[in-house]
């Protein structure tokens, strides 16, 4: 379903240029919870965020369902291909009720009946009726994330990419998310990536993970690797070690 060969992502700077992603290959099959892990700056995002065709490639290829990415991109990818952003007090618009919001993207696709799909996808993101014509300033960050993935899913997509979409919440309210996403994968059959800088978010929903550091994939593991802490790289050892440091706190 989705294909990275060999990608490098560079930025233009004052002194040159910066390596975001280097010579990154990931194959990901139909249905597959894919993730990407690693510290701040490694190329994760970007790298997710070029899979949207919104940053260009200086080299290698990204494909989606056999649609190559580059150029201009049609309504028709972007409707299958969606996006969930980080931070869920900026990804909707101050502005708009959850009503527009929802009904935004339906307008764009031109998909009828948008009462009842705004009304369904309210529902299986588990907030009901009386949150339709809120604000996003009226709702909890869990809350509103819950309205972002709605938004992403009521245009039935076939992958969702999600970027880090627990780490602005609260601890009790990411395993809200996390067990919202793990069902909504089921029911919709979804191909997925989801960007962490945690092994443990990883090892939740994942079936496999690429480990990221300094822009270059160090390697590739099954969450039964990750979980037995069967692995080569020291970089990897170093952010299980993070992780179980970070559980050990929350637990005290």
């Amino acid at each position: 379903m989705i294909n990275i060969d060999h990608v490098s992502i560079r930025f233009p700077t004052r002194n040159g240029h910066v390596d975001a992603v280097r010579d990154a290959s990931i194959s990901v099959g139909e249905g597959e919870v894919f993730g990407l892990v690693g510290e701040s700056g490694s190329g994760k995002s970007t790298l997710l965020r070029a899979l949207t065709g919104l940053v260009p490639l200086a080299s290698g290829n990204l494909s989606i369902d056999g649609t190559k990415i580059g150029g201009k991109l049609d309504g028709e990818f972007r409707r299958r291909v969606q996006m969930v952003f980080q931070d869920p007090y900026a990804s909707l618009h101050p502005r708009f009720t959850i009503d527009q919001a929802l009904r935004e993207p339906l307008t764009i696709h031109r998909i009828a009946n948008a009462d009842a799909r705004i009304a369904q996808a309210l529902t299986e993101v588990g907030l009901g009726p009386t949150f339709r014509f809120r604000y996003p300033h009226q709702l909890s960050g869990g809350q509103r994330q819950r309205v972002a993935i709605a938004r992403a899913l009521i245009v039935e997509p076939r992958v969702l990419l999600l970027d880090e979409p627990t780490s602005a919440l609260d601890v009790s309210v990411q395993a809200e998310i996390l067990n919202l996403l793990r069902r909504l994968h089921r029911e919709h059959k979804l191909t997925m990536i989801l960007v962490s800088h945690n092994l443990a978010v990883v090892g939740f929903l994942c079936d496999r993970v690429a480990v990221m550091q300094h822009g270059e994939i160090v390697e590739q593991l099954t969450v039964d690797d990750v979980r037995s802490a069967r692995v080569a790289s020291d970089y990897t050892r170093m952010l299980l070690r993070a992780t179980e440091g970070c559980q050990g706190r929350r637990a005290a």
